[in-house]
């Protein structure tokens, strides 16, 4: 059935994908298996839609990777001249990215959807809680080469910040924004995520181990619904703590891969 515009992925901050492979480039390749999106470009492209990933900055800030974002939509498009427009699926800090770009190059005329999952909205506390400890190291490792700044833009106070300074242009640009939201117990986090899910259930209530539920979400008219997932689920991996890792993987990524494709036929 595919879509009349093509659709970008957008991954998150500090994407694990380029720490555990060290081969070839994964991005648009026809084995997504071991992608940061699981298989969820190949799975679409089955079903008729036209895919692209994207790669920008690892853990820079908003700034620099909503440029790279731009760039590299335009290289997917070849400038928009073989499309007019595209839809963005957006994943953790890929979706500020995303609505960055938006209002910084005013692109409403060429992206024709925004589509949100785990997306900080709103900010996280453990951003808050790591960046008030450890804040004062990332400029001694820009220094060195290590661009970490991207953590800065995902606390609350940063997020506030340009919530505000975006609402008016956000809210008449005709770009439709839709977010997701995954939410877990505890107990089926992922185990390197629930120091931090602890962390943001104290401050901000039900979370998927990086980020709350009420700051996914972001606003009551764009909400479309929460999913059963942590923040890692959310891209097609299961955790191996979890049940499903050894008796029902299939299963679970079946049902990741199905959450996508019900997302991609409503664009």
């Amino acid at each position: 059935m595919g879509s009349n515009y093509p659709i970008i992925l957008a991954h998150g901050i500090c994407r694990f994908d380029e720490v555990l492979h060290l081969g070839p480039d994964l991005d648009n390749q026809p084995d997504d298996s071991a992608h940061y999106f699981k298989s969820i470009r190949s799975v679409l492209m089955q079903e008729g839609f036209e895919v692209y990933h994207t790669r920008v900055a690892w853990a820079a800030g908003v700034e620099r990777r909503c440029d790279q974002l731009k760039e590299q939509i335009e290289r997917c498009t070849a400038s928009f001249s073989q499309h007019q427009k595209v839809h963005i699926i957006a994943h953790s800090m890929g979706g500020l990215d995303a609505r960055h770009m938006l209002y910084k190059y005013r692109m409403e005329e060429r992206v024709a959807s925004l589509n949100t999952i785990g997306t900080p909205h709103k900010g996280s506390s453990f951003a808050d809680w790591g960046v008030k400890r450890f804040g004062w190291f990332i400029p001694l490792l820009d220094r060195i080469g290590f661009d970490l700044r991207g953590f800065f833009d995902l606390t609350r106070e940063r997020c506030r910040a340009f919530n505000e300074e975006a609402a008016a242009y956000e809210k008449g640009n005709g770009v439709k924004y839709r977010t997701y939201a995954g939410v877990q117990p505890r107990e089926r986090i992922f185990l390197p995520l629930k120091f931090s899910y602890e962390v943001i259930r104290k401050e901000e209530g039900p979370n998927d181990g990086l980020v709350s539920l009420q700051s996914a979400s972001w606003k009551d008219d764009v909400f479309v619904k929460s999913i059963d997932a942590d923040h890692l689920n959310e891209i097609g991996w299961c955790d191996f703590h979890e049940p499903e890792f050894f008796n029902n993987r299939d299963e679970f990524e079946r049902r990741i891969q199905q959450f996508y494709l019900e997302l991609a036929r409503g664009l």
